[in-house]
């Protein structure tokens, strides 16, 4: 069932609300019980390379299917509500890296942008970069930032790092790799990152049983960018 835009208003005001309130972390209505949005990662004690969305060892993984809502907008001139309402996720952990893949259906391709008002498909998965889930969701805090993994249509894999809204930064080191792909009227992206890091400033991958994560996708031709957006409102569980 697609939301209404007086819908989108009143999520957007009851959002702003939580996290003037310090309750970011919170799902506007009833809070899910623990445990329940659980995406499980296939775990393997071999090295396999993932990166493909068509690699057959995706077959093994399991899917979770992941209700996406509108984001509130982060500016005024940000307006509409996003086409897409779920995502299929699925996780695969070798001994060196951690592999996340993407599939929402999409019926138009945006690859590029040729002129002013055209935007490109994209996804993102983010982290609490301390993997606490007292983080807030939206974009993080001052205090407690968040790590994320971005893809775009036109091919541009990012490391991000924010600390609430208006603070979206490239990460000093650049180690996250994705592939997007199309089938019929969908997207496939894979976007991965080696569990060990070099810096201080990413999600600590090693040694966890289970992390905060949560997902946003957004569809070029429906204008959608920056804050205008798919998204899960509150955290979920990726488990190892």
């Amino acid at each position: 069932m697609r939301l209404t835009s007086t819908t989108t208003v009143v999520i957007s005001l009851l959002a702003l609300a939580l996290v003037a309130g310090g309750l970011g972390s919170a799902r506007v209505g009833a809070q899910p019980k623990a445990g329940s949005n659980v995406v499980k990662t296939l775990a393997l004690r071999q090295h396999v390379d993932a990166t493909s969305p068509e690699a057959a060892v995706w077959k093994r993984a399991a899917v979770t299917r992941v209700a996406l809502q509108p984001a509130f907008p982060g500016h005024p001139s940000i307006v509409g509500t996003p086409s897409t309402v779920g995502v299929a996720v699925q996780a695969l952990r070798t001994p060196e890296s951690l592999y996340v893949r993407l599939e929402w259906r999409d019926a138009t391709v945006d690859t590029t942008v040729t002129g002013p008002g055209r935007f490109v498909d994209a996804a993102a998965v983010q982290f609490p970069a301390n993997g606490l889930a007292s983080t807030t969701p939206f974009m993080g805090d001052p205090a407690n930032r968040v790590n994320i993994w971005s893809w775009r249509a036109d091919g541009r894999p990012q490391a991000l790092l924010a600390a609430g809204f208006g603070t979206l930064t490239p990460a000093a080191v650049q180690n996250v790799r994705a592939l997007g792909m199309r089938a019929a009227e969908s997207w496939q992206v894979v976007l991965t990152r080696r569990l060990a890091i070099s810096t201080d400033d990413d999600v600590k991958l090693v040694g966890l049983r289970e992390i905060p994560v949560a997902f946003a996708i957004w569809n070029g031709s429906n204008r959608e960018r920056d804050g205008f957006k798919a998204v899960t409102l509150a955290w979920w569980t990726l488990r190892f």
